[in-house]
């Protein structure tokens, strides 16, 4: 067995535990406690320094001026050269295209030329004078080139960098920011820039129009000298064949059609002679008190049958008082007698006028059927000429036909040119803005810079917390007692 009480020799056993790996909270919140100099040093050092920058740093603010573009132009005429009908999908790329022509260099280019930005320090500054400046430049290839130096290219680059294009989403209003050291000068440029983009658009139009109009003006001559052409061709056809027209027909077709209705008035008039005739030569036999047509009436005739039907009544009124051998009625028969000579004679003066009616109908209507005969054979050589007159004709109408659209579209461009119909208006003005844009307010620069400022006074103090302790567990242990068996524990 071992012997507790025999005396054991050698040298002493140290026994070591290991150190944890990292420290812990009661490790780190003494080292910050230790190291709160830094923490409030650079806190207070961070507030310093923003006051500072805030002091040093020039304000910029920035005005904002608000366009609607629609898609859909103001229907001003029907066929507008220009005119927007976009198709349902389209709306956004019309809009982002005008957010770009906002930006172009021609709408920006009237900005400067209108508000004179090139003799603005903020948009063109002097270039320097200062040898050593100038010598450093040229060394460093910053120098830029003589082409390159034109103030109104350099004020066009630093508008483009302090302007600013934006489109809401699923809109078709364009935000146009501006941002200067001036609040007046950001708003005024802002209202310049949506002035001078509606001047382009109205220009850009009217330019389209133009050339249109000059296109057109330029082809009208060529189309109205083939038609003058045509025109004068078949009027040179007309001539040669005798093609006579009045109202658009020719004078052929149109003798050709009244000497039918003129035809038709003879046959008329020739049957209704004939008909008067054949009722004079039917009352030759009839009574001198017989009934006439009243086609066959005269006044001659009206009297003598008025004289002869009172002659009449009185003569029998006298035969009844007198009788039929009284010598007073002889004197009436015979003057009876006499208005029945009067009378037939009548007669035979309208048989004889009906017959020269009749006769006279008759040649009429034999004139006119002659002449229609002629008339129809005149047609007949006019249709075979009327073939290379209508292929005349139409080669002029199909010109006509091109040359009518050409001045009629030409006068429409022409009067478009003082038209504009884009749906372009500005719904926001730009004002003077009453906060600056940067540097950011002092409300929340400060609280920042404080914050940060902390922040890197906690992370000094820990990290020199951290270099003291490594240096402290560097130390060389205190020397054990001889002859002593000792335990030494690292704890963590």
């Amino acid at each position: 067995m071992f012997d507790f009480g025999s005396p054991i020799s050698g040298e002493p056993v140290t026994m070591e535990t290991p150190r944890a790996t990292g420290p812990d909270a009661r490790e780190i919140l003494r080292r910050l406690w230790r190291g709160g100099w830094y923490i409030v040093l650079g806190g207070l050092g961070a507030v310093i320094l923003a006051v500072a920058v805030l002091n040093l740093a020039r304000p910029t603010y920035t005005a904002n001026t608000q366009i609607l573009v629609d898609p859909a132009d103001l229907p001003v005429i029907a066929n507008d050269l220009s005119n927007r009908q976009p198709q349902a999908d389209s709306g956004v790329s019309i809009a982002e295209s005008q957010a770009r022509v906002i930006q172009s260099d021609n709408v920006l280019r009237r900005v400067v030329e209108r508000l004179d930005l090139t003799r603005d320090e903020e948009f063109v500054l002097p270039p320097s004078t200062n040898p050593l400046v100038v010598r450093l430049k040229a060394l460093l290839g910053m120098e830029t080139p003589q082409g390159s130096r034109d103030p109104v290219n350099i004020a066009l680059d630093t508008l483009r960098l302090k302007l600013g294009v934006r489109r809401a989403e699923r809109t078709f209003v364009i935000d146009v920011y501006v941002q200067t050291w001036d609040p007046e000068k950001s708003a005024r440029i802002a209202n310049a820039i949506a002035d001078a983009y509606f001047a382009e658009e109205a220009g850009a139009r009217t330019e389209a129009a133009r050339r249109a109009s000059d296109a057109l003006t330029g082809r009208l001559a060529s189309l109205r000298q083939g038609v003058e052409e045509a025109e004068r061709k078949v009027l040179q056809y007309r001539e040669a064949n005798k093609l006579v027209t009045t109202s658009g027909r020719l004078l052929s077709d149109q003798q050709l059609s009244d000497l039918n209705q003129q035809l038709v008035g003879a046959n008329l008039r020739t049957s209704e002679a004939k008909a008067r005739l054949d009722q004079a030569r039917h009352m030759r036999t009839g009574e001198a008190g017989t009934a006439l047509p009243e086609m066959l009436q005269s006044l001659e005739m009206q009297n003598l049958r008025q004289q002869y039907a009172t002659l009449s009544r009185n003569t029998a009124e006298l035969a009844t008082r007198l009788g039929d051998r009284h010598p007073a009625m002889a004197e009436q028969y015979a003057q009876q007698r006499d208005l029945q000579r009067l009378i037939q004679r009548e007669k035979e003066r309208i048989i004889d006028t009906s017959q020269k009616d009749y006769d006279r109908a008759v040649a009429s209507e034999a004139a006119v059927r002659r002449s229609l005969d002629r008339a129809k054979a005149e047609t007949a050589g006019n249709d075979r000429a009327n073939v290379g007159l209508r292929e005349l004709e139409r080669e002029l109408e199909s010109r006509r036909a091109v040359y009518e659209p050409f001045l009629r579209r030409s006068r429409e461009t022409n009067e478009q040119e003082r038209l504009n119909s884009s749906n372009v208006r500005v719904i926001s003005s730009a004002t003077p803005p009453r906060l600056r844009t940067w540097p950011p307010s002092p409300k929340v620069v400060l609280p920042v810079a404080l914050l940060a400022g902390l922040g890197l006074g906690a992370g000094f103090a820990l990290l020199r917390g951290s270099r003291r302790d490594r240096h402290h567990d560097r130390r060389p242990p205190p020397a054990p007692v001889k002859g002593a068996r000792s335990f030494r524990a690292v704890d963590a």
